[in-house]
């Protein structure tokens, strides 16, 4: 008899966990529960948000019945309320929840990653120092200071608790995937180190206004170094200023003297490492340029560029450039 009452109660605590009764507006409740928290405190946590009618009850329900399904920490999202075992399948097979989180193409790697923590996910220490750890890179490791440029632009999935190194390293691997050896060799056609194409690409990424112009752009850049020509791009300023602080937003007349090795108008060649996460067209463009005798570009009204071989054809494209824009602010809405 007692038995039969055991059991009969049994069914009843289960059908009550089971199918507990539909809110008259659907809810739901999202939960983060940390490593170590307690199967009690787990209970508890849900029954205070809905999710469970009564912690104990449940509790004992898992205990009875479940106890050989782990229950994984993590960040989950629940019906408020839920069936006991579907919370605790959930639970079971780590469930959680997972953040899409997309990656443009020419970000800065401080950029990048406060794409991640103003989400929640790593933190800026976390991802400060795995910056650094250029080991990451493998061969590509030589000659570079960070991971500057190798963080690959990407959408990609992940969770609360998803370490920073295993975002940064997910990062390289695409980017790994993505420089493929076809690419190298023509970089190195070109005599073009890899960590060179990159760099060059990263400055044909920020100034390429419209895509089509990126091979043309990095064959002014390639043009130019050939005549030992500095690069004088505005980009590499504006870097090197973000580099060391210093950016206030505007780009003066005297930055064009800042000295940094990241400033092109300062110094001689490349700089010594990429000054953004250029994307697979920019890399593309760098090591496929157009062939022309082009050494100089300004921004046009249209977003794109106007192309000179001489200065003087340039001091001209520049006044042209100026009269389109002085128009077009003229004309009216």
């Amino acid at each position: 008899m007692l038995l039969l009452v055991g059991a009969v109660l049994s069914l009843a605590v289960y059908y009550r966990l089971e199918h507990p009764p539909r809110p008259e507006v659907a809810s739901q409740a999202v939960i983060a529960f940390d490593q170590g928290t307690s199967t009690a405190e787990i209970f508890r946590r849900l029954a205070k948000e809905g999710v469970v009618r009564n912690a104990r009850l449940a509790e004992i329900y898992y205990r009875l019945y479940r106890r050989r399904t782990p229950l994984q920490a993590g960040e989950y999202r629940f019906d408020r309320p839920m069936p006991i075992d579907d919370i605790i399948n959930r639970m079971g097979r780590g469930e959680v929840l997972k953040y899409s989180v997309v990656v443009p193409d020419g970000l800065t790697a401080e950029e990048t990653f406060e794409l991640f923590w103003k989400v929640g996910i790593g933190g800026p220490d976390a991802f400060h120092r795995t910056f650094r750890e250029t080991e990451l890179l493998g061969a590509l490791a030589s000659g570079v200071s960070d991971l500057e440029g190798f963080l690959f632009p990407e959408t990609y999935l992940v969770t609360h608790t998803t370490p920073a190194r295993a975002i940064v390293e997910r990062m390289i691997a695409q980017f790994q995937g993505n420089f493929t050896p076809e690419l190298r060799e023509k970089g190195e056609r070109l005599g073009l180190t890899p960590v060179q194409v990159v760099t060059l690409a990263s400055i044909v990424e920020k100034e390429s206004g419209l895509t089509r112009e990126g091979p043309t752009i990095a064959s002014v850049y390639l043009n130019r170094l050939k005549r030992s020509m500095r690069l004088q791009a505005d980009p590499t300023v504006i870097y090197a200023l973000k580099r060391d602080g210093k950016w206030t937003g505007t780009l003066h007349r005297s930055d064009y003297a800042y000295e940094s090795p990241y400033n092109s108008y300062a110094s001689d060649g490349l700089p010594p490492g990429p000054i953004c996460n250029p994307g697979l067209t920019a890399l593309k463009a760098a090591v496929s340029p157009a062939r022309t005798d082009y050494l100089y570009f300004v921004a046009d009204a249209s977003g794109g560029h106007r192309f000179s071989r001489t200065f003087e054809e340039h001091l001209a494209a520049i006044a042209a450039a100026r009269r389109a824009r002085s128009e077009t602010d003229a004309s009216p809405d």
